[in-house]
């Protein structure tokens, strides 16, 4: 997380082992690329901490986009688009953001990748082959990402609010 969080210009492995001190650039590959994650379940952890240590009866949902610039186009998603962040359209990402806050804190709950209509092309074909885009994935809004989210959340039951 230090090397995510850090100014370094190019957030690959081997300049963040590099830079975090590292013993091995191999073992910070093999742990990033061989771990098992299942976000699903690390998500309900979270979301039941975060109620334990937040939810409140009046907290709230804030709900909220945000760019990401990109240089390049191999990332999943990227597009000429509005840049929150940079305030003008440019390339880049946009991800949908879910915040849960009340009187104790506030913590982000969710997040989702917008893939603009482009992505949905027959341009951007070759694009969703090499990102692993799932070819069920369906073009969806950024308000309609939003409200997945919240309907997820309830669905499972694990979300702080009501």
């Amino acid at each position: 997380m230090v090397g995510q969080f850090s100014t370094l210009e190019r957030k690959s492995i081997e300049p963040i082992a590099l830079q975090g001190g590292a013993s091995s650039v191999r073992a910070m590959q093999r742990g990033s690329s061989d771990v098992s994650w299942d976000e699903a379940q690390m998500l309900k952890i979270y979301h039941r901490l975060v109620a334990a240590a937040m939810g409140e009866p009046d907290g709230v949902l804030i709900r909220d986009e945000t760019g990401f610039p990109k240089k390049g186009k191999d990332s999943v998603g990227v597009a000429r688009q509005y840049c929150g962040t940079r305030g003008k359209v440019e390339n880049g990402q946009v991800g949908v953001c879910a915040a849960y806050a009340s009187r104790q804190g506030y913590a982000l709950v969710d997040k989702r990748l917008f893939l603009p209509e482009l992505w949905f092309s027959d341009t951007y074909a070759t694009g969703r082959t090499q990102c692993a885009v799932p070819k069920a994935l369906r073009l969806q809004t950024k308000p309609q990402l939003a409200a997945a989210m919240v309907q997820a959340g309830h669905a499972a039951g694990i979300l702080p609010f009501r």
